[in-house]
């Protein structure tokens, strides 16, 4: 079976695992070695979600383009984004109900405006991940663990850009076609207060070939949305995916807003087709365009100094990953 991507901002996904498979062993949620991803950004085996009992590994690269769009609210100018991104991530059974998932990713946002004085140009961003996943039974599963992550603008220490969370949950196999299940978490946000935030975890085999998941939700507020697959054939997947995205990341001492924070929210809905090119290599394509969008500026003393929503614009990507 294939897996999926999510979109924009953030474009990855990992893939779905088929319920059925939930029940035949000790609950496992989330994907296999053979599977492809779809279109948002996400690990490859996000808390609560996995597949194989086995130890296992990905290497995942991609770009994400969203073209110019309007801002809006008086702050006239247009912009547009670019995104590039690698992931790497590991599973490793420390046990037979017992896993340690492991990952990091890298990420380059860029941005272009027009007619309006740059609040921000790009941005980098670093993040490590670990948490434990517990197969208490052969339909609960419990999950937990720990992130930390680096985003600041180019010019800006990575340093002052630092936060840092942590998240518990679990998930309940109702039939071989069915599972429930979710969770809370809790992180740091620069110049802001502590964000508490939901876990969703739903994996639902509709038909033999239809199936709907929440794998494009990372697990740290960053990124939140679902995906609709339907299989084609064992290579090949085709669907649609919806995705909000949240960053939040120090701006350099330079920028209009110095050593503030800057944000982005993007809401992007997007279809999407996976292919197996072999069973360790899969492409990912997507097109779509984001439905909502937000960006905000906020200065040291904590000040919502810039604040605008964007017209819907267009996104496209493309995501490569390797499995060993």
């Amino acid at each position: 079976m294939l897996a999926h991507m999510s979109i924009l901002t953030t474009i990855v996904i990992g893939a779905i695992a088929s319920p059925a498979n939930l029940l035949a062993a000790p609950l496992t949620l989330g994907q296999t070695q053979s599977e492809v991803v779809a279109p948002v950004d996400q690990s490859v085996a996000p808390m609560g979600q996995s597949q194989s009992m086995q130890s296992a590994g990905s290497v995942q690269g991609g770009w994400t383009w969203q073209l110019s769009t309007d801002l809006k609210d008086g702050a006239g100018g247009r912009f547009s984004m670019n995104r590039g991104h690698v992931n790497a991530n590991a599973r490793v059974a420390l046990r037979p109900d017992l896993d340690l998932l492991i990952g990091g990713r890298y990420q380059r946002d860029t941005y272009s405006w027009q007619d309006i004085t740059a609040p921000w140009t790009s941005t980098n961003t670093t993040r490590f991940e670990a948490s434990l996943r517990w197969k208490a039974s052969q339909q609960l599963q419990i999950f937990g663990g720990g992130m930390t992550r680096w985003a600041a603008q180019s010019g800006a220490s990575l340093s002052d850009g630092f936060s840092g969370g942590g998240a518990i949950g679990a998930a309940w196999a109702f039939s071989k076609d069915l599972v429930l299940g979710g969770g809370v978490g809790l992180r740091s946000r620069i110049l802001d207060d502590p964000l508490w935030f939901p876990i969703v975890v739903v994996e639902w085999q509709i038909a033999e070939r239809l199936r709907f998941s929440t794998r494009l939700t990372s697990g740290w507020a960053n990124r939140s949305g679902a995906e609709l697959i339907y299989e084609m054939s064992d290579n090949l997947d085709v669907g649609v995916a919806a995705v909000y995205d949240y960053q939040r990341f120090r701006l350099s001492d330079d920028a209009p807003i110095s050593g503030g924070a800057g944000t982005t929210e993007a809401l992007p809905i997007a279809a999407f087709v996976s292919y197996n090119v072999t069973e360790q290599f899969s492409v990912t394509a997507f097109a779509g365009a984001t439905v909502y969008g937000r960006l905000t500026g906020t200065t040291q003393a904590r000040n919502e100094t810039f604040a605008t929503d964007y017209d819907p614009a267009p996104v496209l990507g493309i995501q490569g990953t390797i499995r060993f």
